[in-house]
């Protein structure tokens, strides 16, 4: 679809000149084409003609119309005045209120028209030269004296007009004048005075002659900040003066009526298109008929238009007429909303030759043109880049709306995203807050493409805005800058880029120089070295101590520089080619930008640091993905790519340091197998970074806290068999045990004969090159194994201790003092702890079974464990039986006290899980013996725990039964049985399987006695099947139901009677499905959960007594309806019912008997008879009291007292239409 298709577009091309109306053809094609809105006609219809006729007497004045350059000024005035001198040109009026208001002033005047050029003429002079032309065409001959001997102005425009009406006797004289406000605004204080001062006279002689005076301006003269100078002069003129004004919904009328025209079917089609987008930006909902009139213009485009100052001429009309022709022939885009706003109108400002003459507009231009300029060709997310122009575009347009060029006003995201539609298809969701966010993003990117330049954001009003003071061109200064670097200011940047990109941050080794301690994975080993990278040549090595194991150097890339490479085996070069251009400019640039930042101020530091940082990620993303091509490796005078050196090994996504690292220790691999030839390679990779967690690790699982990690690296010293310590398979563990074993009786390896000091830094083994944190992890497994003991930070750490030493800080365990061989096992203190636990002695003793003993004692042990655990845990629960505490509390926490003690030993044993750490066996006989009465706890606890267990169900049963039932027999039996229980919780020695066996057969025996008792009290007062089929009857009756619709009858019935029947019904309840099996479980009817306890209603014979008691209710509202319907008041009216009611109420009549089906119409028949009668309803209580007083009374008092009582009741009211109800 193309615009072309959406709009009858009618092209306003050309500007209207008031003068053009003087021409027949002319004005009859102005009237034709113009288009006028409701709100122009309502002000022409209640201001301008008004003004201009003279058939009524009003105080008339002169008028002026306001509108801005191009809005249709001249055009209305044309039409006002071409009607005013020609009634015929009336018909082509389009709008109908208008032409018949306008009726009065159509053919009523002869009409002067012209503009006001260039001119040092005053304004009396002007006018009254055009009017004395122009009465001289009419054949009337007048001259106006001189300004200088005039004294009043009003007395010749008076005489003028006299002239004037003899000539035309029924017509008016109507001066138009266009462009006055130019006119005036080039007026000096006192030529304006005088200037103004003629317009009032004019005006105030419009009064009492036909004389007429339209002008037209841009601008209201009233209140305008321009001519505040002569603002009392301007007070005088607006007394003489109505003016109307050119609003923005005129010109939008306009252009909807005319430029843009469209049909019903064009706009359903704007319309929907426009709907899937409304959501996205506010108020488009709401005003979605604006939107469509005036599509594809935005209604923000006029809103703004109207407030761009510029002394040029603007016509909005011709501008958008133009941008529409440019877009005709475009297809409106599905996945936009295709609305052009005025960030449109920058183009026709910046183009228009004529907008320069301007200085304030000339530098919005140029600082505009700027930041468009940096735009098109830096932006950082060319995604984004339209949006960005729209934006800067629309900045631009509204920097010229707020009259001072450098005013903090500008606006806000929402504005940008209303205003001007910004929309982007690839938003991952259609939602507004997604479209704010991409704004938001883009304002971001701009500021930080032009770091920070021309766009500043006002906190206090959210709003961006064009900031005309800030407009260094950074990029062209940091391009001088980098014309003139040479190759060290280069060099030296080059190396602060590969730090960058190697992410490479630690401090330099040697301040001032660039050297760092760098750390390299031997890949081969898995574990890192240590040693020196360079950022240029070798000549810095001798100087750099101490010495270490490999040494890296990035040479520099520019210049002439001749290394010398003595191809030595702990050296790796690393040699830029920096000769692509793409590069080389980035790190010109960079250089650049950094070498501005050291000399500027720190708000332009700030812009150039930051405009390094792009240049730097451009240099470094440029590095990455060029790696293999720019690098080449050399190694002992042999250079190669990374790619070669690492022969073909995938890259995929690894860093530059990664890379370096590889290549790196390739290189260097067989210098460090011959630098440490007895090294462990290790399963998992260490680094200085984990080093020491790694080594906690490894202690952790030695101390039996195993995690994977700790298994490889016991495993990387050979430690390991499956899952279990053995250093006896390890050669680091073997050759340190040898050395155990040589030693003396009493003597101990000290730490001096096995760590050997190379230099303040680096210490290892004598044999393997091992550092000191591996010598103690081999060491801690020899405790572990009971091999030796350790001595560190003042402590001896045996096999019993390793939790202690897994705790140890590690500084103190590698800087171990001394190792030696263990202690003897203590057989005697063994033999008493396997007794008390039940295990055959002699199997420790012997050195043969020594091993499966150890096992058995564990086991027993986590056995022990457990029946501690559950013994405090139900200890810590509820302890009672059948409601009552099996035990004091005192007990409770005493033997709590002394089972924990029990589980701590218990839990010291375990560490004891090897034949080797038996040596350490820290427990006295003593300690075992006092062990031996928890057992005795634990037993006792078990059987409260056996006994509760067993009989618990019986006792829930019958701690509910005990509540519901009071029968008394039973209930002593209850309690005889719960005082056997608390005799024997009282001597635990009596409770064994066969009490327990027995108390639950006695309390089973009270359930089954329970249960019978409650199955009978529940028969007698619930109904059966046959009982409850009964009931059914009796609420299925006809006089029942006859009886609840009867209570619809109003007043005269005691329905209080019926309710209490409804109320013993619903008392009875019904439950025929309980049985034996059902209170098994359950000690209370699971149906209909009967409760003896509560006062129920036994049912036998209930519903007979219900049946009589309906029978008699029945008789009794039978006869109250027929005695109130047989009285003469009531019967009379019969008559006047429906035939349906008379038939129904004459049948009661005639048979005194109810309808067997009471319906609507006899309900309906009684109401409407009833409704003359007034019930008095009378509580029996009451009239006994009233009656009878306190005491015995006579007939006479009674009698007397009775006709009282009832004209209390009825006073105030018709006798003959009381019913008295008795309650």
């Amino acid at each position: 679809m193309k615009y072309r298709q959406l709009v009858q577009f009618d092209p306003i091309e050309t500007v209207v000149k008031l003068k053009d109306a003087d021409s027949k053809g002319e004005a009859e094609r102005l009237v034709k084409t113009y288009v006028m809105s409701d709100s122009m006609a309502e002000s022409l219809i209640g201001v301008v003609i008004p003004q201009l006729q003279f058939e009524q007497t009003i105080d008339n004045k002169g008028i002026f119309i306001v509108g801005n350059y191009g809005t249709g000024k001249s055009h209305l005035m044309s039409v006002l005045s071409t009607i005013a001198e020609d009634a015929a040109l009336l018909e082509y009026i389009k709008h109908d209120r208008f032409k018949e208001h306008a009726k009065s002033i159509a053919g009523r005047f002869e009409v002067l028209r012209f503009e006001i050029g260039a001119s040092k003429m005053n304004l009396r002079d002007i006018i009254v030269r055009k009017m004395e032309s122009d009465l001289k065409q009419r054949g009337i001959d007048y001259k106006f004296p001189p300004l200088e001997e005039v004294t009043d102005n009003k007395q010749y425009l008076v005489e003028m007009m006299g002239l004037f009406e003899e000539k035309y006797p029924d017509k008016g004289y109507l001066i138009v004048v266009d462009e006055l406000l130019d006119y005036l605004g080039s007026r000096k204080e006192l030529e304006i005075k005088l200037d103004l001062g003629f317009l009032r006279e004019i005006g105030e002689v419009s009064k009492n002659t036909r004389i007429r005076f339209m002008a037209g301006v841009q601008e209201t003269l009233f209140d305008n900040p321009a001519f505040s100078f002569v603002a009392k002069t301007i007070l005088k003129v607006k007394d003489r003066f109505e003016q109307i004004i050119i609003r923005r919904e005129d010109i939008s009328f306009v252009v909807s009526q005319r430029l843009l025209q469209k049909n019903n079917e064009q706009k359903a089609w704007i319309r929907e298109h426009l709907q899937k987008f409304s959501p996205m930006y506010k108020n488009m909902a709401d005003r979605i008929e604006e939107y469509v009139n005036l599509y594809p213009i935005h209604p923000a485009y006029l809103e703004t238009f109207e407030k761009v100052y510029i002394a040029e001429k603007r016509e909005v009309l011709k501008t958008i007429t133009l941008t529409i022709k440019e877009m005709l022939d475009s297809e409106v885009p599905n996945e936009e909303p295709g609305l052009v706003s005025y960030d449109a109108y920058w183009s026709y400002i910046k183009n228009s030759p004529s907008k320069r003459t301007e200085t304030d507009v000339k530098d919005v231009i140029d600082k505009s043109g700027i930041l468009e300029g940096i735009i098109q060709h830096s932006f950082t997310k060319p995604k984004y880049k339209p949006i960005a122009l729209r934006i800067i575009y629309a900045l631009s347009v509204h920097r010229l709306t707020t009259g001072n060029i450098n005013a903090p006003l500008g606006i806000t995201v929402q504005n940008m995203k209303d205003d001007l539609c910004i929309y982007d298809p690839l938003l991952p969701e259609k939602e507004e807050d997604f479209l704010i966010t991409t704004i938001e993003t883009v304002m971001r990117e701009i500021s930080n493409t032009v770091s920070g330049q021309f766009i500043e954001y006002n906190q206090e009003n959210e709003q961006y805005y064009l900031d005309l003071k800030k407009d260094i061109d950074y990029n062209a200064k940091i391009q001088q800058k980098a014309d003139i670097l040479d190759d060290d200011r280069l060099n030296e940047y080059y190396y602060g880029l590969i730090l960058k990109t190697l992410e490479w941050n630690a401090p330099e080794y040697r301040t001032g120089f660039k050297i760092w301690e760098y750390e390299l994975l031997w890949e081969e080993k898995n574990i890192t070295r240590f040693g020196y990278l360079f950022m240029g040549d070798p000549k810095e090595r001798s100087t750099t101590q101490p010495p270490r194991d490999f040494y890296i150097y990035f040479l520099p890339p520019y210049g002439n520089v001749e290394l010398k490479d003595d191809k030595k085996e702990d050296e790796v070069f690393f040699e830029f080619d920096g000769s692509n251009e793409e590069i080389k400019y980035a790190i010109k640039m960079y250089t650049a930008a950094l070498s501005m930042a050291e000399i500027s101020s720190s708000e332009s530091k700030a812009a150039y640091i930051k405009k390094a940082e792009e240049y730097q990620k451009s240099a470094i993303k440029w590095i990455r993905q060029n790696i293999n091509q720019c690098f080449s490796v050399r190694y002992k005078g042999e250079s190669r790519s990374i790619l070669t050196w690492i022969k073909g090994r995938r890259l995929g996504d690894r860093t530059l340091k990664e890379q370096v690292d590889m290549a790196s220790s390739t290189c260097l691999n067989v210098w460090f197998s011959d630098l440490y030839r007895e090294y462990p390679k290790f399963l998992l990779t260490v680094t200085s970074n984990n080093i020491n967690q790694v080594f906690r690790n490894g202690l952790d699982y030695i101390a039996g806290k195993k995690t994977d990690t700790g298994a490889k690296l016991l495993d990387s010293f050979q430690l390991l068999e499956g899952d279990t310590i053995s250093p006896k398979s390890s050669n680091y563990a073997r050759y340190f045990i040898d050395l155990i074993n040589k030693l003396p009786q009493g003597k101990v390896l000290n730490r001096s004969d096995i760590i050997v000091r190379i230099n303040e830094e680096v210490e290892y083994d004598s044999k393997f090159k091992l550092e000191p944190i591996w010598v103690a992890l081999i060491l801690s497994a020899l405790v572990y194994n009971g091999d030796i003991t350790l001595t560190a930070g003042g402590k001896e750490f045996t096999a019993t201790m390793l939790k202690e030493l897994a705790a140890e800080n590690t500084a103190n365990l590698m800087d171990f003092k001394h190792c030696s061989k263990p202690k003897d096992i203590p057989l005697d203190v063994l033999k008493k702890l396997f007794e008390m636990l039940g295990l055959a002695p002699g199997a420790i003793v012997t050195a043969n079974t020594r091993d499966a003993a150890v096992a058995s004692m564990l086991v027993k042990v986590d056995e022990y464990i457990d029946k501690a655990l559950k013994a405090v845990l139900f200890l810590n629960g509820d302890i009672s039986v059948w409601g009552k505490s099996s035990m004091e509390s005192y007990k409770v926490d005493s033997y709590k006290e002394s089972i924990k003690e029990f589980k701590n030993f218990l839990d010291g044993l375990k560490i004891f899980n090897t034949q080797a750490k038996l040596k350490n066996f820290r427990y006295t006989e003593e300690e075992i013996d006092k062990q031996g009465t928890a057992l005795k706890l634990i037993a006792d606890i078990d059987k409260i725990k056996d006994l509760k267990s067993k009989i618990e169900a019986n006792t829930t049963y019958l701690s509910g039964a005990e509540i519901v039932l009071k029968d008394q027999a039973w209930v002593e039996k209850v309690n005889a049985l719960k005082l056997k229980l608390e005799t024997a919780l009282k001597n635990l020695d009596t409770i064994d399987e066969d009490f327990i066996r027995v108390f639950n057969s006695e309390l089973s025996g009270l359930k089954d006695e329970y249960r019978n008792v409650y199955m009978e009290l529940h028969k007698k007062h619930r109904l059966d099947l046959n009982g409850d089929n009964a009931k059914k009857k009796v609420m299925q009756s006809k006089e029942f139901n006859n009886l609840k619709k009867l209570t619809a009858i109003d007043d005269i019935l005691p329905v209080v009677k019926l309710n209490g029947i409804q109320e013993k019904i619903s008392r009875l309840r019904t439950c025929y499905n309980l049985t034996q099996q059902d209170m098994e479980g359950k000690f209370m009817c699971p149906h209909c959960q009967f409760n003896p306890s509560e006062n129920n209603q036994p049912v036998h014979g209930v519903l007979d007594g219900i049946e009589d008691d309906i029978d008699r209710i029945y008789k009794e509202w039978t006869e109250i309806i027929v005695t109130s319907v047989e009285d003469p008041m009531v019967k009379e009216n019969i008559a006047f019912l429906k035939s349906e009611q008379q038939n129904v109420i004459n049948k009661l009549l005639e048979t005194r008997r109810l309808p067997d089906a009471i319906d609507g119409n006899f309900i309906s028949g009684v109401n409407t008879l009833m409704k003359g009668l007034e019930k008095v309803e009378v509580l029996v209580e009451d009239m006994k009291k009233a009656i009878s007083g306190d005491g015995p009374v006579t007939v006479e008092d009674i009698r007397t007292r009775f006709e009282k009582y009832v004209r209390e009741l009825t006073k105030g009211k018709d006798e003959s239409k009381v019913r008295i109800i008795l309650k």
